[in-house]
């Protein structure tokens, strides 16, 4: 598709979403709101994950579609306020890209680019007067396996036989917790919130994404358990 296509595509999508919003158009359309739509964001992702993981190209293109349209129908939504609108949105992904690639756009070097890139980051949250601390730079509805992937990649790295080695310590304190009971709830607490968290540290030390990982180890366990 050229570039030409690309535009008139993406125009016609907004004009959609404008008829459906308008008087005149789609009763459940005209009454969501962004709040409303979260659960619908999260599902779509999801789906997107599915279809790249069977890795096939039309489910991906159709998912990637249903992602689309969450973006341009909170778009739509702001600019019936006044706000701004999908090429406002368009405008500050493309100078925020510019800005986190000075070596491509810039003609600057990109050696530490990664320590650059976060740098810039944190100069944009300083700049929109928020903080850099880490407990505001995690969203809060992060779920809980990539909160701690996001926390371990900013402590200090310990040599992978480390993690192995705490995790077969707290291994070892599992026989304690056989029979459940009140008294031990405390201790079992403890020992099993270790074991995840240097679980987490050792996939991160091993570039393995925690959160994929399990994922997909579920979709397996549901798939041998529906036979």
């Amino acid at each position: 598709m050229t570039e030409k296509n690309i535009s008139l595509e993406i125009s016609a999508l907004v004009e959609i979403m404008a008829t459906l919003r308008s008087p005149t158009g789609c009763p459940w359309d005209q009454k969501q709101t962004p709040e409303t739509l979260k659960p619908y964001i999260l599902e779509e992702a999801y789906e997107l994950l599915e279809a790249i993981d069977n890795k096939d190209t039309t489910e991906i293109c159709d998912e990637l579609g249903d992602l689309l349209l969450q973006v341009v129908f909170i778009a739509q939504i702001f600019s019936e306020q006044n706000k701004f609108g999908l090429a406002e949105v368009a405008h500050s992904i493309s100078k925020k890209l510019r800005c986190r690639h000075p070596h491509v756009f810039a003609g600057e070097s990109a050696e530490n680019h990664a320590q650059i890139w976060e740098e810039i980051k944190q100069q944009e949250r300083l700049d929109r007067g928020k903080s850099n601390k880490l407990q505001d730079r995690i969203p809060v509805n992060l779920p809980a396996l990539k909160k701690a992937t996001k926390v371990a990649k900013k402590l200090r790295q310990e040599k992978q036989t480390t993690h192995i080695t705490n995790l077969q310590k707290q291994a070892a304190e599992l026989s304690d917790l056989v029979e459940p009971s009140p008294t031990n709830r405390e201790h079992s607490e403890m020992v099993l919130g270790e074991i995840l968290f240097n679980t987490v540290q050792l996939c991160h030390f091993l570039e393995i994404d925690a959160e994929d990982l399990l994922r997909r180890k579920t979709i397996k366990a549901m798939k041998e358990i529906d036979g």
